[in-house]
């Protein structure tokens, strides 16, 4: 490496010297500044210019008008469906619309299996405890002042009791009473009367049996 160096340190002037002999001419072609307007159309080969060697003015006589717009191209083909939105928000509710017509009516209905009689089971009672009139009554009879018992020949447990006073000829009764029923066994009914004082009182009595 030393002895490279020395060697152009005493022969530098030799070696600048072959350096400019052997690369003159490309040294000189490129240094060389042409006269304005010195190149002519013979001097360019065709097609080595490039739109940045022209001037602006060249430039801007090279674009021709715009043309005409051309046809629409046709339709191309529909994109692929995007993903379902969220859901919006519930709107107010309308208005109420007017009411419809009545419809035709409709078929009667078969008719239904017949009921038992509402008062299937009833009496009428003078005020000795004598049965004048009655259905479904077996006994009646009189237990003390006031006091009555009717016997029916039904289960009566889940039955309601429904009883009034007055006298069975047809004659008015104006007297002040109160009057009980209540229940003995699953078929008697008791029946007790009293005034207004609360003193038992022998009245006739009618007493139906409602289930």
């Amino acid at each position: 490496m030393r002895r490279t160096t020395s060697y152009v340190k005493r022969h530098h002037l030799a070696l600048l010297a072959l350096f400019f002999a052997l690369g003159g001419t490309s040294f000189a072609a490129t240094n060389v500044v042409l006269a304005t307007n010195s190149v002519g159309s013979r001097q360019v080969i065709d097609g080595s210019l490039r739109t940045s060697d022209l001037s602006k003015t060249a430039r801007s006589a090279l674009r021709g008008s715009r043309g005409l717009r051309g046809a629409t191209g046709q339709a191309g083909p529909p994109g692929g469906q995007g993903p379902t939105g969220a859901t919006g928000a519930q709107g107010p509710q309308g208005a109420q619309g007017p009411q419809g017509a009545q419809g035709a009516q409709g078929a009667q209905g078969a008719q239904g299996v017949p009921g038992q009689p509402a008062t299937s089971l009833f009496v009428a009672v003078d005020a000795g405890g004598t049965l004048r009139r009655s259905s479904g009554a077996t006994e009646a009879t009189r237990a003390g002042t006031g006091v009555y018992r009717i016997g029916f020949g039904a289960n009566i447990t889940n039955c309601v009791y429904i009883a009034t006073a007055g006298q069975d000829d047809g004659g008015s009764f104006f007297e002040d009473y109160h009057l009980y029923t209540s229940r003995t066994g699953t078929s008697t009914v008791n029946v007790e009367i009293f005034d207004e004082k609360n003193n038992p009182l022998d009245r006739s009595f009618a007493l139906a049996v409602v289930c």
